[in-house]
């Protein structure tokens, strides 16, 4: 529990004079800091650092300051690979990790590389990897400063955090945060870190439960407030998939675009953030991954806008698979295309032991939903130690049609001890599609889940839980894959690393099941039991492998076409696969990840390849890409019309950036699923921070124009196409 090896609280000075932001670490002021006391981190933990680093932390009114010293004996081995803001690609790093409410869960990260690009990110769930999810979030972005200066010695970090931009709690000006600084050489897989920090946790270094306590004195944030309007013009065309009155052509929908909006961030307190927003708008946002569906569920997109960032973990209320909040349920219809939306706001932050989330949203009518009002509350509350909360959530889905969902939930995750952890969540929705004679019912209506598991990556490892969810349960603005089911699962494995001399890092082992009943029958839906064994080199490369058994039982309306292509009829089925995943080095300007999974699919055979290869030519330029290949082969049977086909798809990304504040970056993607191919462009031109110039290009290829479908009348070669200018100014009163 707590903070673990991180000793008690210690005191960060306040500066005795100005610092010139410039990487050049020569103001006096510096010298009377004592820098902390670094110990190595991996690839051996304690073991001698080959190379010198001295880090120091101070403040002032409205700033936090860290420099750092970054000695390196051969300077031919720093490394800068990327100009390219949040693009990581294998650098030298400097990194801070705050903990700015000093909960134990929710950090955030700023780093830097030799160049000094700026990479920031929020960490969640105290670094854990629960339920499938990432708890890093590169989409996170905020105002801070870095300068960085390279010598014959070395190279050189400033950094400067505002206030204002982190958010902390203080009593009677006195702050308390948990702190983390970490250097990583990339050339020899070295990581050096402060405070001591032992590697049993997968992101251990992130941590924000391990990290160490500091207190800052006679600390109370300026708060102004960042208005920063927009103006965008451009031009759509849309496909409408409707015949012109001739019937020889599809009509166009075509929009010349102009929109005017705006943000406002406002820190209520230091520790409480207010977001306004009107005529919300995301041009600038990379276009969605084109993934492959071998199931009969939906596909899970993740959020990329901007807007849905801030604190985005604090809303997180997941069983698994299932989420009773998912953003991209407002601003974008089922189909995935932008719904206006009208504006609104949201406040975060904490108040003493309790967090706070809320958000209300209200959206344009769209061809395929009313205008609607979203809303979120979302408390969470400490209890019985550092790493424990208590908390509960209530979501709002009204539309103008009538039509309502409300839904209301309580959860409790309880560090026991050490790394071991017992969660209980329950909740209700309230739909106005449910028959009114059911809709209270709460077994009918509810979903619930009962978990314990060990959070750790070395040791015994384990995990175990059931979930249940009722046949009308609705999580208006959630996402869920299936409903009426009981999920009973378990994990077992041993985590180790293994000697110094070894050339690897870390392994694990783990054997896990997870069964899948119908409710009122306990008839199975699904079963799988796979092994794995997972190893981390001391290079940064790792192979993961897998060997799987499952079994599908379908429903009498679950038969499907898979892919959209084999049908699938409803019958039991029973099957084995193996995955093999090999990844290189990340530190090498070369590197590749490999994917290979064979095995039985249902009735068929499934065997896919796919390659990620990146490479990075210069400091400039980052060239990568993936090919995946899906060869799917299924017996003859009735009903089923074809039983071959190959799957391509395909992605190539680029970005070039001239330097830190001109940048553009491409993305092409090809799928012969759905039969198109998208390119999407992107210019940014960052004046200074705040204020940005976007162009953005994006377009939609048909590569079969075949429409039989439709009747005689071919498809057009362009679905769609867009072009978008959009200019942003943030002014800080």
């Amino acid at each position: 529990m707590g903070k673990g090896l991180a000793q008690s609280a210690i005191k960060i000075q306040r500066l005795s004079e100005p610092i010139i932001l410039d990487g050049v670490i020569d103001e006096p002021a510096w010298e009377e800091i004592a820098p902390f006391e670094m110990v190595q981190y991996e690839p051996v933990f304690l073991g001698e650092m080959s190379e010198r680093t001295e880090v120091r932390a101070a403040y002032d009114d409205g700033y936090l300051y860290f420099s750092a010293k970054l000695f390196t004996q051969d300077p031919s081995t720093i490394t800068a690979n990327s100009l390219y803001r949040d693009r990581y690609s294998g650098d030298d790093v400097f990194a801070v990790v705050l903990d700015p409410f000093n909960d134990n869960q929710n950090g955030l990260r700023f780093f830097t590389n030799p160049a000094g690009t700026r990479f920031d990110q929020s960490i969640s769930n105290d670094a854990n990897r629960t339920g499938g999810d990432r708890p890093i979030n590169d989409s996170w972005d905020t105002h801070w400063d870095v300068e960085t200066t390279q010598t014959d010695k070395g190279w050189f970090v400033e950094m400067r955090i505002p206030f204002s931009s982190i958010g902390f709690q203080s009593n009677d000006g006195i702050a308390e945060m948990g702190l983390i600084v970490y250097r990583w050489l990339s050339q020899i897989n070295e990581r050096h870190i402060y405070p001591e920090i032992p590697p049993n946790w997968n992101e251990g270094n992130i941590k924000p439960s391990k990290a160490q306590d500091i207190i800052l004195n006679d600390v109370d944030a300026p708060k102004p407030v960042y208005f920063t309007p927009y103006i965008l013009g451009g031009f759509l065309q849309q496909n409408t998939n409707t015949p012109n009155e001739s019937g020889t052509a599809f009509v166009y929908d075509e929009d010349f675009k102009n929109e005017l909006g705006f943000d406002i961030k406002y820190n209520l307190t230091n520790n409480l953030t207010l977001d306004l927003t009107a005529n919300t708008d995301f041009a600038q946002v990379e276009s969605d991954e084109q993934q492959l569906n071998l199931t009969r569920f939906s596909l899970f997109f993740p959020e990329k806008r901007q807007f849905f960032q801030q604190r985005s973990s604090l809303f997180d209320f997941n069983y698994g698979d299932t989420r009773l909040f998912y953003s991209r349920k407002i601003g974008l219809d089922n189909q995935g295309k932008p719904v206006r939306i009208f504006g609104g706001a949201r406040l975060t932050g904490r108040v003493g032991d309790l967090d706070i989330g809320f958000l209300n949203l209200q959206t344009a009518s769209s061809p395929n939903l009313p205008s609607e009002n979203f809303g979120v509350l979302r408390l969470k509350q400490r209890v019985l130690n550092p790493s424990s909360y208590t908390g509960g959530i209530v979501t709002s889905r009204i539309g103008a049609d009538g039509k309502s969902n409300v839904l209301l939930g309580l959860d409790t995750d309880l560090n026991l001890y050490a790394d071991d952890y017992l969660t209980f969540r329950v909740s209700q929705s309230f739909d106005t599609d449910v028959p009114e004679s059911r809709r209270n019912n709460f077994e009918d209506n509810s979903i619930f889940r009962l978990a314990w598991e060990r959070r750790a990556s070395t040791g015994l490892l384990y995990q175990f839980f059931v979930n249940r969810t009722g046949q009308y349960f609705d999580p208006g603005i959630g996402f869920y894959k299936t409903r009426n089911t009981s999920d009973y699962f378990y994990s077992l494995g041993y985590g180790w690393r293994p000697g110094e001399n070894s050339a690897f890092n870390q392994h694990s082992i783990n054997i896990e099941s997870n069964n899948i009943l119908e409710n009122d029958s306990f008839d199975l839906r699904s079963r799988s039991v796979s092994f794995r064994w997972n190893s981390r080199f001391k290079n940064s490369a790792f192979l993961w492998s897998s060997l799987n058994y499952k079994q599908e039982h379908l429903l009498p309306t679950e038969a499907f076409n898979l892919a959209g292509k084999i049908y699938i009829p409803v019958s039991n089925y029973d099957f084995f696969e193996g995955f093999f995943m090999y990844s290189s080095p990340r530190t090498k300007r070369l590197m590749s990840r490999v994917i290979f999974q064979y095995g039985q699919l249902f009735d068929g055979t499934r065997t896919q390849y796919k390659i990620e290869p990146r490479l990075v030519a210069n400091v400039h330029l980052e060239i990568s890409g993936s090919y995946q290949l899906t060869m799917l082969r299924f017996p003859e049977i009735e009903g089923r019309g074809q039983t071959e086909f190959d799957a391509h798809v395909g992605q190539l990304k680029g970005q070039f950036a001239f330097n830190k504040k001109i940048s553009t970056s491409a993305f092409v993607q090809y799928s012969n699923v759905a039969d198109l191919i998208g390119a999407n462009f992107r210019f940014r031109y960052n004046f200074r921070e705040g204020q940005d110039l976007w162009i953005v290009f994006d377009q939609t290829i048909n590569t079969i124009l075949d429409s039989s479908q439709f009747g005689s009348v071919e498809l057009p070669r362009n679905e769609n196409r867009s072009i978008l200018i959009k200019y942003t100014h943030t002014f800080k009163i």
